[in-house]
C-alpha cells in the first residue's frame, strides 16, 4: 500500500511504537530541530537509510524496543489508524509536521507527535480560549460561564475544553449556542466518548463545525493519569486558559499550571470567600491571574496575543479546501459590549485614513488625547476583534 510510505505512516510507526514517544520527540529536536527534519529522520529510519535515529536515542530506547518498529503488531496498528482515517471525512490523523498541527501547540515542549481528530479542522483556524473548572460546579458558575462562552464564541473565538461533566460542558454549550466553533480534547482514543453521557454533545461538536482531539491511539486503554496529561494540550492550543470554578486541590489547577510554562494568559473567575469550589480561583488571583469578571475583562486580557495570533492566522495556509469559513466571523452586533472613549475616538480618527500605531500616538498627542502607547495597543486589538478595523500592509489600521 503506497500510503504506509508517506511521512504520517512514518510518525504513526514511531508514536505506536513507543509508548514515550512524546518526550522521544523533545530529544531528537536536538538533532532534528524542526517537525519536518523530525519526520524526516524517522522516515528515513524506517526504510532503513543510516541515520542518527538510533544513536540518539540509545539512553532512551534499547536495541529490542528499536525492533518495534518494524514489528508486524506495529505494522497491523498502523493499518488500523489508517482505516479509521480513511472510514470517514470527518476523521483526521495529523502530525506533528503537518499544515493543520495547531501552531501554538506545536511550539510547546511537549507536543505530541501526532493527533487524532474527528470534525472540521477548519476549527484550528480560530483564535482559541481555554475555558476549564470544576467537575461539581456551582449553577452560578455553570450559567456564567456558558453566558460568558456564547459571546466570546459569537466573536469569533473559538472554546476549546475537555468534554467533562461541570464546566466543560458548559463551556461547549455555550459555544454551540450561538453555531459558534469548539475543540473538545479527550483522554481517550478517537473512537471512544468518555462520559458516555456526552456521546450526544460530543456528536453536536462535530456537527458543527467542532473538533474533537485526542493523543491516544484507536484501541489504547484509558487510564486515570490520562486526564491530568491530556490538560498540557488544552492549554497548549491556546491563546489563554480561563478558570472558571475550581477547588483546592483540584485537577483544573493543572491546565493553570501548564498555561502558565507555556507563557498563556491565565484568568479566573472570583467567587464567594465562603465557596470552597471557588478557592482554586482565588489562589490563581494571588498568584497574578486576571480576574474575571466580564466578557470585556477576557478580551483586555487576551488582546495583544489576540492581535498576534490574528496577525498568524491570516498568512497561514487554511488547512483544508472545503472549509469557507472567516477567521473571524463578523457576528459582532450581537455581543453586548460597549465602545469605550478611546475605542471612539480611534475609530472617527481611522474614518478619513488608515493610520499606524506612530500616526495615531502623534495624533493623540496633537489632539490632546490622554492614552499611553500600551492602551492604544490594546484598543486597537480589542476592535480588530470585534470587526470594525483590519490592518493593512505596512501594518496600517483602517475602517472595515
Amino acid at each position: 500500500m503506497d500510503e504506509l510510505n508517506t511521512p504520517a505512516a512514518a510518525w504513526l510507526t514511531f508514536s505506536l511504537a513507543f509508548p514515550n514517544a512524546t518526550k522521544l520527540c523533545k530529544l531528537l529536536h536536538e538533532v532534528a530541530p524542526s517537525p519536518t527534519c523530525l519526520g524526516q529522520l524517522i522516515q528515513r529510519h524506517l526504510e532503513g537509510q543510516i541515520t542518527g535515529l538510533q544513536r540518539t536515542l540509545s539512553q532512551e530506547v534499547s536495541d529490542e524496543d528499536f525492533s518495534k518498529l518494524h514489528s508486524p503488531h506495529t505494522q497491523e496498528q498502523v493499518d488500523r489508524a489508517l482505516a479509521w482515517e480513511a472510514s470517514s471525512p470527518d476523521n483526521h490523523i495529523i502530525t506533528l509536521e503537518d499544515e493543520a498541527y495547531p501552531l501554538l501547540l506545536q511550539r510547546t515542549d511537549y507536543a505530541p507527535p501526532l493527533l487524532y481528530a474527528q470534525g472540521s479542522l477548519s476549527a484550528l483556524s480560530h483564535p482559541l480560549l481555554a475555558v476549564v473548572g470544576s467537575r461539581k460546579a456551582s449553577s452560578h458558575a455553570l450559567s456564567h460561564t456558558r453566558q460568558c462562552c456564547r459571546e466570546l464564541a459569537d466573536l469569533g473565538i473559538g472554546i476549546v475544553s475537555g468534554l467533562a461533566l461541570g464546566i466543560d460542558a458548559s463551556a461547549h454549550e455555550g459555544a454551540l449556542d450561538c453555531s459558534g466553533v469548539t475543540i473538545a480534547v479527550a483522554a481517550t482514543e478517537p473512537d471512544r466518548v468518555y462520559p458516555k453521557r456526552h456521546k450526544e454533545l460530543a456528536a453536536r461538536i462535530i456537527g458543527s463545525g467542532g473538533l474533537i482531539l485526542t493523543e491516544h491511539h484507536i484501541g489504547s486503554i484509558t487510564r486515570p493519569w490520562f486526564f491530568p496529561q491530556r490538560n498540557r494540550i488544552i492549554s497548549g492550543l491556546s491563546l489563554g486558559v480561563l478558570v472558571a470554578e475550581a477547588a483546592l486541590p483540584s485537577g483544573t489547577l493543572t491546565t493553570a499550571n501548564h498555561a502558565m510554562n507555556q507563557g498563556r494568559e491565565v484568568m479566573a473567575v472570583p467567587g464567594s470567600i465562603h465557596n470552597l469550589q471557588a478557592k482554586g480561583c482565588h489562589a490563581l488571583i494571588k498568584q497574578g491571574a486576571a480576574l474575571v469578571e466580564s466578557t470585556q475583562d477576557i478580551l483586555d486580557t487576551l488582546a495583544q496575543p489576540l492581535e498576534r495570533a490574528l496577525a498568524e492566522l491570516k498568512t497561514r495556509p487554511q488547512p483544508t479546501a472545503d472549509s469557507q469559513m472567516e477567521l473571524m466571523p463578523h457576528s459582532y452586533s450581537a455581543l453586548p459590549v460597549t465602545l469605550d472613549a478611546t475605542d471612539k475616538w480611534l475609530l472617527m480618527s481611522l474614518s478619513s485614513h488608515p493610520a499606524t500605531v506612530d500616526d495615531l500616538m502623534t495624533l493623540a498627542k496633537d489632539k490632546a488625547q490622554e492614552i499611553t502607547i500600551s492602551a492604544l495597543s490594546t484598543a486597537l486589538g480589542r476592535l480588530e476583534l470585534k470587526g470594525l478595523i483590519s490592518v493593512e500592509p505596512g501594518g496600517r489600521y483602517a475602517r472595515c
